[in-house]
């Protein structure tokens, strides 16, 4: 038995991918004007990215693929969706 396995993969895991999401977010908010409605929908969307991820892993760990798939259908697809819209805000942003 190694010392990283599993659940600790996952929490450096997921770590690693807020750390990367904060940097990306400080990197848009200096070299775009970010308003209220854009913080917003990038946090919610970010916030459950990370989740759908968080649940899928630990659902495929304990043996529930179903409740993995089902997780990223609930958790991952709002996340998609608002950090498409996010997207869209930014662009539209830039183009006036």
């Amino acid at each position: 038995m190694g010392i990283f396995e599993g659940i600790e993969v996952l929490f450096f895991s997921l770590g690693v991918i807020t750390t990367l999401a904060i940097v990306g977010m400080i990197y848009l908010s200096k070299n775009y004007r970010l308003n209220w409605k854009m913080y917003t929908v990038s946090v919610i969307g970010i916030f459950l990215g990370i989740f759908a991820i968080a649940w899928s892993v630990s659902s495929v760990l304990e043996g529930e693929p179903r409740a993995a798939s089902m997780g990223m259908v609930v958790f991952g697809l709002p996340s998609l969706a608002c950090l498409g819209l996010f997207r869209r805000l930014l662009l539209a942003g830039i183009k006036k």
